[in-house]
């Protein structure tokens, strides 16, 4: 697996630097020279170095005090700092490390030794850097491949990677259960890209994959695909029997949360040209965004067509039956989602709906469970709703004063919402539902 060039900057007299340059330049660094403390501080307001080497005998200072002043001036994550130093008096190289220097080295020094000790630091400096959890670089070192990336002539492509409704896995089975997810979504980048790809652990599960752009695609559907696999390991059979975990919200609101999934949002250096890393990121979790209003597993990227804003405002509007057999209630909710911008119909009758969504298949079905229907009640007309392959995308959300909340979504119903309820937190959630099928 890649990982971004280490940077090394030298601040020594000309003949020493340009020596320390070549022996450097074979550990595979970008080495930088400057010849003065003045040309380094212009240097650094731009650069950011892994590990700065440096004399402490410069004409014009001490090069101790240089590494005081670094330390001072420089936020994390600061450079290494090794100084050369030609004393073996061993009090004037303690002074150096007080004076804040990371290690000491004589001016003589083999060339051997000095490119092993520069790459040890180099070693330790990845590693602290690496994410805590899954040990994968973290988000300064993604930052940095990000930038070597941008201005590379190499096309490259980056996968924004997350878990869907993780929070609601946590609530269920404690934070340490979902980092044992996140640690397997870690490993499992490990193992599917190959030895020209980055993959690194922004934060909690956030994880940024650099790849060839032939080869996004692919490792997108391979991710998706490998974590479907794994990830049931991580439920009880009873859950994954039952296909879905059950959320409460504000106002005991009770949905059912599908099992946990992942949304990877993909951009590439062939479909446009990126400002900034920052850019590169915010594009990308756009991207994932749009993939996780599709259920399970998905990908979306910028080689998918875009919808204009005018396709997007010729969309029709949103079709809702409701299935009230209070009168007053059924009016007051059919003229309050009629000012909301939604078509809706109305009826008292299951056998009423059940033909009514077959006929015109409505977004979504508000749903009473008791009905004076004989033959069927609400939860019979969720069940049948929900087990008929032409109806079941119609999210059913059933409003009911029953005592046994898990009735609702056990019938097949995506929400459950108790009654008495709250008017704008009926329309905060028919309009979140609704909203997650737009793509």
């Amino acid at each position: 697996m890649l990982l971004p060039t280490p940077v090394i900057l030298i601040i020594h007299e000309p003949d020493a630097a340009a020596q320390y340059s070549n022996i450097l330049d074979k550990t595979g660094a970008k080495v930088h020279v400057v010849n003065s403390f003045q040309d380094a501080n212009e240097l650094l307001s731009f650069l950011h170095p892994d590990l700065i080497l440096l004399t402490a005998q410069m004409e014009e200072g001490d090069g101790r005090i240089y590494c005081q002043q670094i330390r001072a001036t420089l936020t994390h994550p600061r450079p290494v700092l090794v100084l050369l130093h030609s004393s073996e008096d061993v009090n004037e190289r303690i002074s150096c490390f007080r004076y804040g220097a990371d290690d000491v080295l004589g001016e003589n020094i083999d060339k051997s030794e000095l490119a092993i000790r520069v790459l040890a630091h180099l070693r330790r400096r990845q590693e602290e850097l690496s994410h805590p959890l899954t040990q994968l670089p973290g988000a300064i070192m993604i930052r940095r491949m990000l930038e070597q990336s941008l201005v590379s002539d190499r096309p490259w492509a980056a996968l924004s990677i997350d878990l869907n409704n993780l929070r609601v896995y946590n609530e269920t089975y404690g934070d340490l259960a979902g980092d044992q997810l996140i640690k397997a979504l870690g490993a499992i980048l490990v193992d599917s890209v190959s030895d020209n790809d980055f993959a690194g652990h922004i934060e909690a599960d956030d994880f940024l994959v650099i790849t060839a752009p032939e080869r996004r695609l692919e490792l997108a559907d391979r991710i998706c695909h490998q974590f479907d696999e794994i990830s049931k390991r991580f439920y009880p059979s009873e859950d994954v029997r039952r296909g879905y975990l059950v959320a409460t919200r504000r106002g005991g609101i009770r949905r059912r949360v599908p099992l946990i999934s992942i949304a990877v949002g993909i951009v590439s250096s062939h479909t446009k040209r990126f400002q900034s890393y920052v850019d590169v990121l915010t594009t990308a979790r756009d991207f994932r965004y749009m993939a996780k209003l599709s259920p399970g597993s998905n990908w979306a990227g910028d080689h998918m067509p875009q919808q204009t804003k005018q396709q997007k405002s010729d969309q029709p509007r949103s079709r809702i039956l409701v299935v009230e057999p209070d009168g007053a209630m059924a009016c007051l909710l059919q003229e309050i989602l009629s000012l909301e911008g939604y078509n809706v119909e109305v009826t008292n009758s299951a056998d009423d709906a059940l033909s009514l969504a077959r006929d015109t298949h409505p977004d979504l079905i508000l749903l009473e469970s008791t009905l004076s229907d004989r033959r069927m009640d609400g939860w019979g007309l969720c069940r049948i709703v929900k087990e008929d392959k032409q109806l079941s995308n119609i999210w059913v959300v059933m409003v009911t004063s029953h005592p046994d909340q898990s009735l609702a979504l056990e019938s097949g119903a995506d929400l459950y919402l108790p009654k008495p309820f709250d008017m704008p937190m009926l329309l905060s959630e028919v309009s979140l539902l609704l909203r997650s099928r737009q793509v």
